[in-house]
């Protein structure tokens, strides 16, 4: 076995990994990447049980009780506890790790590129949307990575990572700008409605509206249309940068991560050749291969954020001259639920 596969494991670690599977470090490497990957139930608690141990001085009478705790960490501790378990459940020279569903009981050792797992994951998204809405067209694949989830070693350090398309980055960052330009030309604040925090089952109702002094009305509708209107323009997105055929990356640096330990990028994908370009066995090193400057991203995001701004300028004009509160538009609103254990899942 090499230093190099042997430098990321922690004592710790390799301690626990005996415990549990000694057998483990005279298996070839693919048999060890499989085992990481596809851990058994029983192997996974007992390793919580031997490393909680190991790491914080944490014993439990037995694995299952362990493997309650593991998933009960708190955030001060929960990145330790990532990075010296990341070289046994990542594969590859980065010890990559997709935090994401993978299609059809597979894992990504069952996937050459990132094309083939995110093409496969596209194809059965779109199988559901037809099976939902029989009405539904189908789109042309254009990459479909939208802030997936990651660790790995970039450049010998661990790191959380989002990975998306350009057009998806690009849409998410409009998303989150539509309220901001909304507040700026007709201020308003997010207020509890009545159903606010009630509980139904293991939920909790998501009930906040929006408090405009008696613009309300008009907010939603502007709101409503922006929010439209940037979906619109997500579709365009795709079908721009997939004709630009750039085959690059843009690896950002991940804004105010939530944690002051937590090392953050966002790797940005131009179009579907990028994505054949990467192997998740040699994903940091595929990146950097073809990896673009990133103030060309930040440009883009820049002048459709701008874009943006105006639309939305010109159809609070509008709505001045013509918006009636009086007539009530028929709109579906949505019963929003947020699961007790949600908030712990996302961390």
């Amino acid at each position: 076995m090499s230093d190099a596969y042997l430098k990321r494991w922690s004592p710790e670690l390799r301690r626990a990994v005996m415990r549990v599977r000694p057998e483990f470090f005279a298996w070839p490497q693919e048999r060890r990447e499989r085992y990481g990957v596809e851990m058994p139930e029983e192997d996974s608690d007992r390793l919580d049980q031997a490393l909680l141990s190991e790491l914080f001085g944490k014993t439990y009478d037995s694995p299952r009780e362990a493997s309650n705790a593991a998933a009960e960490l708190p955030l001060s501790l929960l990145n330790h506890w990532n990075e010296t378990r990341q070289p046994l459940i990542g594969i590859g020279e980065d010890c990559f790790f997709l935090n994401d569903h993978v299609p059809n009981k597979k894992t990504i050792l069952d996937f050459p590129t990132l094309r083939a797992l995110d093409e496969t994951d596209y194809a059965c998204q779109e199988s559901y949307r037809k099976r939902d809405d029989s009405t539904y067209t189908a789109k042309p694949y254009r990459g479909a990575l939208y802030l997936g989830w990651a660790r790995m070693y970039l450049d010998d350090k661990f790191v959380y990572a989002t990975l998306s398309m350009a057009a998806g980055y690009i849409f998410s960052e409009l998303e989150a700008h539509v309220s901001d330009v909304v507040k700026e030309r007709v201020p308003y604040r997010e207020v509890p409605g009545t159903d606010h925090g009630k509980r139904e089952g293991d939920s909790w109702r998501w009930d906040l509206r929006k408090e405009a002094g008696g613009q309300e009305e008009l907010v939603e509708e502007l709101n409503h249309r922006a929010i439209h209107h940037v979906f619109a323009r997500f579709d365009a997105l795709r079908e721009h940068w997939h004709s630009l055929r750039r085959c690059g990356v843009y690896i950002l640096e991940a804004p105010d991560p939530p944690d002051p330990l937590e090392f953050g990028r966002h790797f940005v994908f131009t179009d579907v050749q990028a994505l054949e370009a990467v192997r998740f066995r040699s994903f940091v090193r595929d990146c950097h291969a073809m990896e673009l400057p990133a103030a060309e991203i930040e440009e883009a995001v820049r002048i459709e954020k701008a874009q943006l701004a105006t639309w939305i300028a010109e159809q609070h004009e509008e709505l001045l001259e013509t918006f009636d509160p009086k007539v009530a538009k028929l709109r579906k609103r949505y019963k929003i639920m947020i699961h007790k254990d949600a908030f712990k899942d996302f961390e």
